[in-house]
């Protein structure tokens, strides 16, 4: 595993820290942790500010499909709330919404005998593609400030050699999470890079319009202005029609 950290995982993260695409780097974060951990599929959600999980990113090999990223396919899947709309209690029977709230890890070997969520979402989507989730890994992008931006989740792990699926190595839970850490801190970055631009482009644009109206004011302030208007004046007042 000491290996797998040195030699795979934190080049990945130092690859993203300069990724300057936006949904190149999301694309990137997923497809990598799906490469390291052999999972057939898996998707990537954001936290939005209404406090819902937005699909950001989604793959799955065998129904050979992508959505979103650098893609132009849009995410066709549900948001989820983090939060019931009625009670405003937190919605820890979605196994994503429970580990964005929560902030930890959580792997499942096999959906069929985990009671603890609700995975009428999975058994829907297989009613209708006839694609079975059986193992599930679903981590948090969490900071160091222990705030959670989004959750990846993992689904079902193949077998190198027979490609049969299987549960996910616990062994790799650690391995993703220092993954998840790289990834959040070069997102994080490239956020800040791009707030930082905005300031930059709303700085020039409060210096240009500070600019136009010192301009403005210094023609404005001229003698031969005011004699202008002035002028102009005396012309409007016998122009117009006397009573």
């Amino acid at each position: 595993r000491a290996d797998d950290l040195l030699h795979v995982v934190i080049p990945i993260g130092v690859s993203l820290a300069s990724e300057k695409n936006f949904n190149h780097l999301l694309e990137t974060m997923l497809v990598e942790a799906k490469t390291f951990c052999h999972a057939d599929a898996g998707t990537l959600y954001l936290r939005t500010e209404t406090n819902h999980l937005n699909p950001m990113i989604v793959r799955n090999d065998t129904l050979n499909f992508v959505m979103g990223g650098t893609s132009d396919i849009a995410v066709t899947l549900p948001t989820i709330p983090l939060y019931d709309a009625t009670t405003n209690e937190p919605n820890h029977a979605n196994i994503s919404a429970y580990v964005a709230l929560e902030g930890r890890s959580i792997n499942v070997s096999d959906l069929t005998n985990a009671a603890k969520f609700d995975f009428s979402g999975p058994r829907a989507f297989e009613a209708q593609t006839g694609y079975h989730s059986h193992s599930l890994l679903t981590i948090p992008l969490r900071t160091a400030e222990n705030h959670v931006l989004g959750v990846m989740q993992l689904i079902n792990a193949k077998d190198a050699e027979s490609g049969e699926v299987i549960a996910f190595d616990e062994a790799l839970q650690p391995l993703m999470e220092s993954f998840s850490s790289l990834a959040v801190a070069a997102l994080e970055a490239y956020v800040r890079e791009q707030g930082l631009r905005q300031e930059i482009q709303q700085l020039k644009i409060e210096i240009d319009e500070t600019r136009r109206q010192h301009e403005v004011s210094a023609i404005v302030d001229t003698d031969f202005f005011q004699s202008l208007q002035a002028k102009a004046r005396t012309m409007r007042r016998r122009l117009t029609p006397s009573d």
